[in-house]
């Protein structure tokens, strides 16, 4: 949601109540982001919340209960409109959204370390990982809470390089889905294309071999194990938000990235519902597999890897 970051924020003390958020909301005197300075918004925001009036009213009212709720809408703003447009994945349901939306702000809340749960919704996110390449290079996996990927879910890792510029991002929340605690990923996104593919090469060969993407993965999973979770989902190339009734024309050949072949390759399996499930770890080669003259490589591949485990662990650890 581009046009509702980078405002400044009100300073009215927080709503006790979700009538109260709603009140502040519609009148504008609290304005999270630009967006809510407009009063054709805030209109719309009313007759939506008016065609959906229960699940709005819960919505509002578990957000008026979070002790953080102001530190979380200055960087998710559009975290109250939430139900009135498709989010996370095609086949999530209103309720489902409320209670996942609920779920993620709770988990994250009492599993994170205070000083990482601020690092998440400040406005630079915080620096999970820092690794360091073949020649030296430093790479980063920061987590924050991205406005921009707000359809894909309510927490983005990014991977950067020395230049911090951004070669991947992956975007999920955490939920309860289908009875299970799940961390469900609603993208994964490459670098912007104006970056041009060299950044990529040069960033996997200083890592070994290990793409971006593929960093990217091992940190959400050894993430999941903080909460810890019972499954790690991920949308496909069919159930990704973009393919819903609301996208679909919008954002037609704007879904660049193969998601189906791309969790397959990280031992993914495709599910009834279109949706995949993930590994919670993934398994390693062991070295005896492994031609002689690639275990060097091999050993240094590993060695990044347990570096990131590590160090997100650490991170997490309360």
């Amino acid at each position: 949601m581009s046009s509702i970051v980078d405002t400044p924020y009100s300073t009215l003390p927080q709503p006790k109540s979700g009538w109260q958020l709603f009140k502040s909301l519609a009148s504008g005197s609290l304005a999270p982001g630009l967006a809510w300075q407009n009063p054709a918004y805030r209109r719309k925001f009313m007759l939506r919340s008016l065609a959906t009036p229960f699940t709005t009213a819960r919505l509002l009212g578990h957000l008026a209960k979070q002790p953080r709720l102001m530190q979380i809408l200055r960087v998710q703003p559009g975290l109250p409109c939430r139900l009135h447009r498709p989010w996370l994945t095609v086949n999530m349901g209103r309720q489902n959204t409320l209670d996942a939306l609920n779920d993620h702000y709770q988990m994250m809340s009492r599993h994170l370390p205070a000083s990482l749960l601020n690092g998440y919704l400040s406005s630079q996110g915080i620096t999970l990982v820092t690794l360091t390449g073949k020649e030296e290079q430093p790479f980063s996996v920061r987590l924050s809470a991205d406005a921009f990927l707000d359809k894909e879910g309510e927490a983005t890792l990014t991977f950067c390089d020395h230049q911090n510029t951004v070669l991947a991002e992956l975007t999920f929340t955490l939920c309860q889905y289908e009875g299970k605690s799940t961390l469900f990923i609603g993208g994964m996104q490459g670098a912007k294309a104006h970056v041009a593919h060299e950044h990529i090469q040069l960033a996997t060969k200083a890592c070994h071999g290990l793409f971006p993407k593929r960093l990217l993965v091992e940190a959400v999973m050894t993430l999941a194990g903080a909460f810890p979770v019972e499954q790690i989902l991920a949308v496909s190339n069919a159930t990704h938000i973009y393919r819903s009734w609301r996208y679909r024309k919008k954002k037609e050949g704007k879904l660049l990235a193969d998601y189906d072949s791309f969790w397959r390759s990280l031992g993914g399996e495709q599910q009834d519902n279109g949706n995949f499930a993930l590994p919670l770890t993934m398994p390693r080669k062991p070295m005896e597999e492994i031609a002689s003259k690639k275990r060097s490589e091999y050993r240094r591949r590993y060695a990044l890897l347990d570096s990131l485990i590590q160090q997100v662990s650490q991170a997490t650890a309360r």
